[in-house]
């Protein structure tokens, strides 16, 4: 890569005395010396190739190579004559500022069409003789020293990976498929239910249940502790429901599913005289005042997510775990979640209110693969011999490698995730319809190198997470086995035991 910096240093009073100086300090001192620390011998680093002075500003450009990067050379340049005009003239360095960066980079695959990137301190995106020409502006100080450069070229790659895969870069590869199972019903179970009264749509990707989808799916959740959650030992905790943004950025779902959050906002005060106009209102007129509202309540601090482990990990921030504690197997199952689905919300297959179990463990890497085994052979008996269901398994780029652009490799075979897919006859032949994922299950060190968190005896930490959604179990089942208990599979018949009793109105 190549790069190119034009920028500013404002000092705390006149510096027009430089201008005779300048020159013999930046042959000697600057680029015979300070651009050369660190760099290998034989290699080039940055190069200061032009300068003039303003008044209180020295503007600068530097060219320079990965060896040295310019925005780095600057800081060290901004360091070196904060030092020396402090000792000789008592000035000091009030800030730093580019005002335009270039880098160039090769890509190994040159995208065909023209880049659309929105990146902050991305002004454009250019093509230029087998080049992408990638421009920043406006940087400060916290720009260059947080690093913030190094994530936006990273990202800006992602983001070409993007276009070259067609929306989010994702690897799918089948691992195991079930037999094809003759279906005993062929239409949309979420139709069924709205005709019976069985369920009501409540709010948009939010559902009222009846007795009968409530008792399929505590049916389903009994299943689960029978055959998972008991027998491979898996305590209960209770974790918190509304995340604080800040975690779901430090454990990359912020960025990665920003659009898929509910999120959560804390009234401005709780100061009844606050509310008094607002409440007035609904009193006159019986509707709420939207555009009101938004001036009573504070900006978003919390999300609703829809995994929970996010929470799970925060606890273990920079903590050392005794090894003979490990593995730690946990499960939550005390609250519903919440997720702004894509791709439409239709039915019970797609929703934004949903029940299900939070399955997480972590260990050392041989333990938390050895439970994934013990997981994945529980779960396929519950499917095959329990359910009847007609179902595969795929691996998947992980949703964080996924959202960023980054494609799924065959180094990355242990660590990643796995798809529970079903198919939905409703939806149209086994081939060509799209088949619902029911369930996942990832490991890996995402979250244990995001919390930087280890073994007491520094052994590096693996985590898995697997989650049961009751809904899409439910889904899954009533498309493959119909709505009539008559025709569902004895085990499982005998475990939802009989017909409740329907909430009906006239």
């Amino acid at each position: 890569m190549q790069f190119h910096l034009e920028g500013n240093i404002e000092f705390s009073s006149d510096v027009d005395f430089l201008t005779d100086k300048f020159p013999n300090i930046a042959a000697k001192e600057i680029n015979g010396q300070l651009f050369k620390k660190g760099v290998s011998k034989g290699q080039e680093g940055s190069t200061l190739v032009k300068w003039h002075v303003d008044h209180k500003k020295l503007f600068v450009t530097i060219d320079g190579t990965t060896y040295l990067r310019p925005h780095d050379a600057f800081l060290r340049l901004r360091n070196f004559m904060a030092e020396k005009l402090g000792k000789e003239h008592k000035i000091g360095v009030r800030s730093v500022f580019v005002e335009k960066y270039e880098i160039s980079v090769k890509p190994e695959r040159m995208p065909k069409e023209a880049l659309k990137i929105n990146v902050p301190w991305v002004n454009k995106i250019t093509k230029k003789e087998g080049e992408l020409i990638i421009e920043l502006k406006d940087l400060d100080s916290t720009a260059m020293e947080d690093r913030y450069i190094e994530k936006i070229i990273k990202l800006v790659d992602g983001k070409i990976n993007q276009s070259l895969y067609g929306g989010k870069a994702e690897h799918w590869e089948l691992l195991w498929k079930s037999e094809e199972k003759k279906p005993l019903y062929k239409e949309d179970p979420t139709i069924e239910l709205e005709k019976r009264g069985s369920i009501k749509r409540y709010d948009i990707g939010v559902w009222w249940h009846g007795t009968f989808t409530t008792k399929l799916m505590r049916t389903f959740q009994a299943i689960a502790e029978k055959e998972i959650l008991k027998p491979l030992k898996f305590d209960e905790i209770i974790l918190p429901k509304t995340t604080p943004l800040e975690i779901l950025a430090k454990t990359g779902h912020m960025p990665g599913s920003a659009n898929s959050f509910y999120y959560v906002s804390k009234p401005e005060t709780w100061d009844p005289n606050f509310w008094e106009d607002l409440s007035d209102y609904v009193k006159v007129t019986g509707k709420v005042p939207h555009e009101k509202l938004k001036d009573k309540i504070g900006n978003p601090t919390a999300a609703i997510c829809f995994s929970q482990c996010p929470d799970f990990y925060w606890f273990f921030d920079r903590k050392q775990i005794p090894d003979e504690d490990l593995p730690i197997k946990v499960f939550d199952n005390s609250g519903v979640s919440y997720r702004s689905e894509g791709g439409g919300l239709h039915g019970l297959d797609r929703d934004s209110e949903f029940h299900r179990i939070e399955i997480i463990w972590m260990g050392l890497q041989e333990q938390v693969i050895a439970i994934k085994e013990q997981l994945m052979s529980s779960y396929k008996h519950i499917f095959e011999d329990i359910l009847d269901l007609e179902w595969r398994t795929a691996w998947v780029t992980p949703w964080y490698m996924a959202q960023a652009g980054q494609l799924q490799t065959e180094q990355d075979k242990v660590k990643g995730t796995i798809d529970f897919e079903s198919w939905l006859p409703w939806r149209g032949n086994r081939k060509d319809s799209e088949w619902l994922e029911f369930q996942n299950m990832t490991i890996g060190t995402k979250f244990s190198d995001s919390w930087n968190f280890n073994s007491r005896k520094g052994n590096e930490i693996w985590t898995g997470c697997s989650g049961i959604g009751l809904e899409r179990w439910m889904v899954t089942f009533l498309s493959q086995k119909g709505l009539d208990p008559a025709g569902w599979p004895e085990d499982f018949a005998k475990l939802f035991g009989k017909m409740p009793k329907e909430i009906r109105t006239v």
